[in-house]
């Protein structure tokens, strides 16, 4: 059964910010492959306080990121990440969102990976 767009947005504005928001949650981004998190090799989850500030509404039911999301170094290549997801918890714990990646995100020793602003979309259908 699908949510109203006018339910969406209001569900949006309470998780991610937005007027009259009341979640006080601080996000953490994390990248998974295959359905598993991904571990190891400076791997880590990329914390994004939930404020206005950070989650802007692109229209009545989706919002993305208003600022960069960048992952630690990688210390040896990461597996290639197909899906990101949100957590409420800096490491374990099951993910409160999942989406796949519009691209593969491959990460090799020595490099970063990055959600631009505005690259993260969240939306509720």
């Amino acid at each position: 059964m699908p949510i109203l767009t006018t339910h969406a947005a209001q569900i949006l504005n309470k998780e991610f910010g937005g007027t009259n928001y009341t979640s006080e949650v601080t996000w953490f981004v994390g990248l998974r492959a295959g359905g598993t998190e991904l571990t190891g090799s400076g791997y880590a989850r990329v914390s994004v306080t939930n404020s206005v500030g950070n989650w802007a509404t692109i229209s009545a039911n989706i919002k993305v990121n208003s600022i960069a999301i960048t992952f630690p170094q990688a210390s040896a290549d990461w597996l290639s990440a197909d899906e990101v997801a949100l957590y409420v918890a800096s490491s374990g714990g099951t993910p409160k969102y999942t989406g796949v990646l519009d691209t593969v995100v491959i990460v090799r020793s020595g490099q970063t990976r990055s959600f631009a602003a505005g690259d993260l979309k969240i939306k509720a259908t």
